[in-house]
């Protein structure tokens, strides 16, 4: 006798990481203008925040970078009409949640002059030994189901035979994800330190994974 059968698991992390996502922007009539400033945009937050928070330069990874050029649609012409270039400069900054630090990170954005808009993630570091912890509450929560049918059934349950993350097709290919979506975001706003780190208190992080175990019983 084969039983199919799908487990589930669900586990609370308190995160214990921080991202600051950070956009960079510059506008101006010339690329070289706009190049220019930006890049000494970044350099000053880099000089002014980084290096005066104890953070090395290499900590702020660049995800992505761009500068174009700016026009806007004209309904009564039917053109599109040229308003410059823009800058932008997308980059992350990770480091060990401390709500104090985080304070203090976030009130010398809001002192910085043309601060880059920063959004706040909270996430967890060791996300191989959460997913562990959940993939083994999915497979004994599989084991249990297929336990309680094989009893009713008046068979004795053996071994697993077949673990997927997906109901058994021909076509079956593992789609397992790890999913750490963003679960708590703010935009960095001037305050006293004191008062935001007893109000930024991120929401635990729920994660959960399914498998689809096939067990022979007899």
């Amino acid at each position: 006798m084969e039983i199919i059968v799908q487990g589930k698991g669900k586990e609370f992390f308190t995160p214990n990481e921080v991202t600051l996502n950070f956009t960079f922007t510059i506008k101006g009539q010339t690329y070289e203008e706009v190049l220019r400033e930006g890049v000494k945009n970044v350099q000053y937050f880099v000089d002014e925040l980084l290096l005066q928070n104890n953070f090395e330069k290499e900590n702020l990874k660049t995800r992505n970078f761009v500068i174009k050029e700016e026009t806007r649609y004209d309904n009564l012409t039917h053109q599109n009409i040229f308003e410059g270039f823009s800058f932008n400069q997308y980059a992350t900054l990770k480091f060990d949640y401390d709500k104090e630090k985080l304070a203090t990170m976030m009130v010398s954005i809001s002192k910085l002059d043309n601060a880059p808009m920063c959004q706040v993630d909270f996430g967890v570091k060791d996300e191989k030994d959460c997913r562990k912890k959940i993939l083994a509450k999915a497979y004994k929560d599989a084991e249990e189901q297929a336990l309680a049918i094989a009893e009713a059934a008046g068979k004795c349950l053996k071994q697993c035979a077949k673990v997927d993350f997906k109901p058994f097709t021909s076509d079956y290919h593992s789609r397992a994800r790890y999913g750490s979506d963003i679960m708590y975001a703010e935009k960095a706003v001037a305050g006293v330190a004191q008062t935001i780190a007893n109000t930024f208190t991120p929401e635990d992080i729920v994660l959960t994974e399914t498998l689809y175990c096939l067990w022979n019983a007899e």
